[in-house]
């Protein structure tokens, strides 16, 4: 796999992560995915890939009382937030590798996965695992986004606006978050790890409201693909910047401003 410090997300990177971010893209799916659980029976259900823990609460809100979630992620510094937040009864949090889990086989009724399976370098290994820890007849769920050319507003901040800077280099580390969107594809990484009954889905939904400043703040001046801007010329990060949020402003509104995004629910059985 490609270098992915574009989308490390460590320290303030992580806080700027869940406040810019977090609103825009990753409630309106948190939301939908939570509103899929099909809770009875469940007796233990683990997130990867749980972050600032954006999805876990809304996970936690359908889970009966008496449901066990565990919520981990690879980074503590995101799952420090996660626990400043919302860290209540029924919710443990653990710092763990998604491609070498630590918990025995057969242990979860669900896994849950939003957005997070696309940065493994081992992809196959993680869809193992996932496989491995869940209980026979558990469930897998998984969040995908779709290809940046299907998305008009993150075409023009990634193809249109930052990667032209670096077309004399692989610029593939700038689509690993929109790197996973073939249903055949994810079909069968399931399919190879034992799953059955698969099903992938698109799901089109409406982004969180926000502003040209805000977005452009969210994706550039707070991002982490700023640090590799600022490396191939220290005057361009700003000019980008303003550039793109007069462009934002002008083709998707100035106030209140919400876009289109689409992504791909995966779900299979053991």
């Amino acid at each position: 796999m490609q270098n992915k410090e574009a989308f490390k997300f460590t320290g303030q990177d992580a806080e700027y992560y869940d406040y810019y971010l977090g609103p825009i893209l990753f409630e309106p799916y948190g939301s939908y995915l939570a509103s899929k659980i099909i809770t009875s029976g469940l007796e233990s259900v683990l997130e990867i890939a749980a972050g600032t823990g954006r999805v876990t609460r809304h996970i936690r809100e359908v889970l009966p009382p008496q449901v066990g979630l565990v919520a981990s992620d690879i980074s503590n510094d995101m799952l420090n937030i996660a626990r400043k937040k919302i860290n209540h009864n029924g919710i443990t949090f653990k710092q763990e590798d998604a491609q070498d889990l630590s918990f025995p086989d057969n242990s979860f009724d669900l896994v849950v996965c939003q957005f997070g399976m696309m940065f493994l370098p081992d992809r196959k290994k993680g869809f193992r695992e996932i496989y491995r820890v869940l209980k026979p007849g558990g469930k897998f769920m998984c969040f995908t986004w779709d290809s940046t050319m299907k998305m008009p507003i993150l075409k023009l901040i990634i193809n249109d606006t930052v990667v032209p800077n670096f077309e004399t280099e692989d610029t593939s580390r700038f689509f690993v978050p929109f790197s996973m969107h073939d249903p055949i594809l994810l079909k069968s990484y399931l399919t190879e790890a034992g799953f059955k009954s698969i099903y992938v889905d698109n799901v089109k939904l409406r982004s969180g409201a926000t502003t040209p400043e805000n977005l452009t703040d969210a994706f550039l001046r707070k991002h982490t693909m700023s640090k590799e801007i600022v490396v191939k010329d220290p005057g361009l990060l700003e000019v980008l910047s303003e550039k793109l949020e007069l462009e934002i402003g002008k083709r998707f509104g100035l106030i209140n401003l919400e876009f289109d995004l689409s992504a791909f629910l995966t779900t299979g059985l053991k």
